[in-house]
Formats: structure tokens, sequence, C-alpha cells
């Protein structure tokens, strides 16, 4: 058995209980389809060699659907209702929303886009309904990387032939 820890244990660490369970049944639940979908289906069959990866991204696709969009949406919420309300403090029952913590919220989001970005993962593959769905984004995924790969390689042999063949690297 592996010592590693499953990243959706690490995405959902210190979130609270009600809602780290329903993403793990979530993620449970996806996981068993999409590995039956893999298994099963000449259509997903591509991902077969991939299945930590797919693991891995339903993670995270599970994490930014069930908690990433939410504050985000909570950001544009605030801005709206401040805007509009000329207000800087939105109070929704006990709770109060100030400007310094959708600051701090917007910060939390705009550095989670940016791990997207850096690791070239756009943020489309993580919009999806059904499990389906998802495992063909992460097929077209894989292609885009796998083409890309596939240019740069090209690109570089016939940059290795038209430079000068004195130079050793």
């Amino acid at each position: 058995m592996s010592d590693e820890t499953p990243m959706i244990n690490i995405l959902t660490y210190q979130l609270p209980y009600k809602l780290t369970n329903q993403i793990y049944n979530e993620y449970q639940s996806r996981l068993k389809e999409a590995s039956y979908l893999i298994e099963n289906y000449i259509t997903y069959s591509a991902l077969k060699q991939d299945i930590k990866t797919v693991e891995l991204f339903l993670s995270l696709s599970i994490f930014h659907k069930r908690v990433i969009t939410i504050l985000d949406g909570a950001v544009k919420f605030y801005g709206t209702v401040t805007k509009k309300g000329q207000t800087d403090t939105i109070q929704i029952g006990g709770y109060k929303m100030t400007g310094d913590e959708k600051n701090k919220i917007l910060a939390v989001v705009m550095n989670y886009n940016q791990l997207l970005e850096k690791f070239s993962i756009p943020p489309v593959v993580m919009e999806y309904f059904e499990t389906r769905e998802f495992l063909k984004k992460l097929i077209v995924f894989k292609m885009e990387i796998e083409n890309g790969n596939n240019q740069r390689k090209k690109g570089k042999e016939n940059n290795d032939q038209e430079e000068d063949p004195d130079i050793p690297f």
C-alpha cells in the first residue's frame, strides 16, 4: 500500500466537516464511475495508463467546484452589493463580510488561478456536470499536451539542423 496522502485529503485539510464530507463523497462516487468508464469503454481507454493523473485532476476539479467557485462568487457578490448599496460590510445572519475579508478571499482565488496557469491547466477542464464530460476534457487536454510536446521536439530538431555545426551543444 502506498504511503502517499491522497490529494483529496490534502485539499480538504482543515475545511469544515460538512464540506469535506460532501467533497469526499463526490470524489469517491466520480472516481468509481471514471474507473468504470475507463476500463469498459474504448472512448475513455486513452486514460488507462494515466489513472493517477485522473485521480489528481478529479480531486482538483471537485475542490474547484465546491470551494474556489463559491469563494469567487462571494467576492463578486460583495462587489455588486457594496457598489449598489453603498456600503462596506455585508451581514448574513451573524456573519459580517468586510472589505478586508473580501481581499483575503480574492487573494486565495487569485493564487489558485495562478497555480493553474503556472502548470498550464486550463480552467475549462474543471468545469463539467457529468463524469463522462470530465473524462473527455481530460483526453482533449492530454492530446493537446502531447501535440505541444511533439511540436517542440520537431522545432528543436529543425533548429539543431540549422545551427552552426561547430557549436558543441
